[in-house]
């Protein structure tokens, strides 16, 4: 359940205009003219070699760069080529995470200035005797890791303040601003909803009126693209959230089933390319089977497009799938009461959840949370 009443259409599902995201292309060598090999001294190649990958340590490289790496090296090292200089090879291109690619390397170390921060946040509705602590003195940080960003799993019983803290974060009142502290993106303080910021909501929230296609292009429309630049990306992202463009476009909300709604929503957002993504609880209300299917399909999107997420859940073992990063909360006020660290997916959801290291983490959660209910029931 979501804090607060139901925001307006038009900021629901994303629909906030944002830009689009730039990737910067590697730089190529230039060309030289051929010449022979120079001579490479074997005990400079490998201590080149090791150097390479003393230096590369903490990144994956991608398997291009992992091949042409050793020779790059050893070539730095070698004796100067006669007058006829060898072709250069061109730098390694940056890392990038594609869709369906498992993440097993840790994340690089965060910028100095993290993406989300909270200091000491507290929110209170009213004054006097009648007041509402929603959240008490919350701080953590998401730090911004060069590649990729944290998917951030919000847990804690109801009522703890998860979706208070996620519609701060998005500028959206009544929850928005804190009653004190700080709340900052990217450093700065938030003045309100925002391009860099999407959201989707547990409740359907797509236009009734319009078709799949429309509903998914609204914001590019609110951008002013043209109609049919839009149209082809909206066709472009009904099919990257496993819709039809034949079957399903054309449909309106009344005519999907739940699954379908909320890919509706998850397409109308991703579209937008936002720096962060916030879900209440988007799968809450989905049977199991098609639960996984999504927790499947948001992983595959968040790997493709790298954007932060902070996801809220009442599944400990949804939080533990689709998290790297776990925010446990207290009961209310909510404040944060432990953070843990569990590793990316690697393979589907029905797969990693019958895992017994995957178990061992959800048991450890799930006793938290168990005892945070006890005590809430007792009236502690």
């Amino acid at each position: 359940m979501t804090d607060g009443s139901k925001d307006s259409a038009t900021v629901a599902g994303g629909a906030t205009p944002v830009g689009a995201s730039q990737a910067a292309a590697a730089p190529t060598a230039p060309a030289a003219t051929p010449a022979s090999p120079a001579p490479v001294d074997p005990k400079a190649a490998a201590d080149a070699l090791a150097a390479f990958e003393a230096e590369q340590a903490g990144a994956e490289p991608a398997p291009a760069a992992v091949a042409a790496g050793p020779a790059a090296a050893a070539a730095a090292k070698a004796p100067a080529p006669g007058p006829a200089a060898a072709k250069a090879p061109a730098p390694a291109a940056s890392k990038s995470i594609t869709g369906g690619a498992p993440i097993k390397q840790p994340l690089a170390p965060g910028a100095p200035v993290p993406v989300v921060s909270f200091k000491g946040v507290t929110k209170r509705y009213g004054e006097g005797e009648g007041a509402f602590t929603a959240i008490r003195d919350v701080s953590f940080e998401i730090p911004d890791h060069p590649g990729r960003g944290e998917f951030v799993s919000i847990l804690g019983p109801s009522g703890c303040g998860k979706s208070t803290v996620i519609r701060m974060i998005a500028g959206l009142t009544p929850q928005f601003p804190q009653t004190t502290g700080e709340v900052l993106v990217d450093g700065k303080q938030i003045l309100g909803p925002g391009p860099d910021r999407g959201m989707v909501f547990q409740d359907y929230t797509s236009f009734d009126h319009r078709t799949v296609l429309d509903n998914v292009a609204f914001g590019l429309e609110c951008q002013g693209m043209g109609k049919a630049e839009r149209n082809d990306l909206a066709r472009h992202w009904i099919s990257k959230v496993g819709l039809s463009i034949k079957r399903d476009a054309d449909k309106h909300p009344h005519e999907l089933s739940g699954g379908m709604r909320q890919r509706v929503a998850i397409a109308r957002t991703l579209i937008l390319k936002p720096r962060i993504i916030l879900m209440d609880e988007p799968f809450g209300a989905l049977d199991p089977p098609t639960r996984s299917k999504m927790q499947d399909n948001l992983v595959d999107l968040w790997r493709e497009q790298s954007p932060t997420i902070f996801f809220i859940t009442h599944s400990i073992e949804e939080a533990v799938f689709l998290g790297d990063h776990i925010l446990i909360f207290s009961n209310s006020p909510g404040t944060v009461l432990k953070e843990v660290r569990v590793p990316p997916p690697e393979k589907p959801a029905l797969v990693t959840q019958r895992d017994p290291k995957f178990q061992e983490i959800v048991w450890g959660i799930r006793e938290i949370i168990d005892k945070l209910e006890s005590s809430n029931r007792a009236g502690d």
